[in-house]
């Protein structure tokens, strides 16, 4: 997609001091915000996700960001954080992003297990609920780097897999607690600053059964399979 100049939709105020100013949202995978000063002009990029947002909502973050290019420390708009975090906007986004993805099967089906499976397994044993999973996706990966079990995008609400745990001699528990601890990161609230694994986490992470049991089974993953 090409870039979008959106200049003209932002308030010249929230741009002070720069009297020379422009703005354009740009088409990459995932959410982004940056900027560029040339002389005593500042050109910000922001993602074309937010091509329909409010205008409000774009001057808003623009001022953040001026905020930030005069040396203090980022702090993303409320009004931005309430536009990505609302369901209309995860669900008309979240098609573009796995377009773009390259990394995602895009599918929860398996050549031996599906991905929802443990979902269900998840919430008959209440250590999830319908809440955690509300408008989210889940799908087998391509690949994922050695010893990265699962990943979640949380502004998208996408959890996948790591495609070598797709194998009848993983136990179910294994592959339950990799989407558990994936889940857990939807679970976290994202309006606030927090670091993704801090006591709360921890302490979620804790309840599962057997929790000891299946970071060691992960941990000797591949030397296991090396036996075999």
């Amino acid at each position: 997609m090409r870039d979008i100049d959106v200049t003209s939709r932002i308030r010249p105020l929230d741009m002070y001091p720069y009297d020379s100013y422009k703005v354009i949202l740009k088409g990459k995978m995932h959410l982004h915000y940056a900027y560029r000063i040339t002389g005593e002009a500042i050109e910000i990029e922001l993602s074309d996700y937010l091509k329909d947002a409010p205008d409000n909502v774009l001057s808003d973050e623009c001022k953040a960001i001026v905020a930030w290019s005069r040396g203090k420390r980022y702090k993303q708009s409320p009004l931005l954080t309430e536009y990505i975090l609302s369901p209309d906007f995860i669900v008309k986004s979240r098609p573009i992003f796995l377009q773009r993805t390259r990394s995602l099967k895009l599918t929860e089906q398996g050549k031996c297990k599906n991905l929802l499976d443990s979902v269900e397994r998840l919430r008959d044993m209440e250590l999830i609920f319908n809440d955690d999973i509300r408008n989210s996706y889940f799908s087998w990966a391509d690949h994922m780097q050695k010893y990265k079990w699962g990943q979640c995008n949380q502004f998208f609400r996408v959890v996948s897999v790591n495609p070598l745990l797709d194998d009848d001699s993983v136990p179910d528990p294994i592959l339950d607690f990799v989407i558990y601890h994936e889940i857990l990161h939807l679970r976290q609230d994202m309006s606030k600053a927090h670091r993704p694994h801090n006591a709360q986490f921890r302490s979620w992470e804790h309840m599962f059964p057997e929790y000891d049991a299946c970071e060691e089974y992960l941990r000797t993953f591949y030397s296991r399979k090396r036996l075999h």
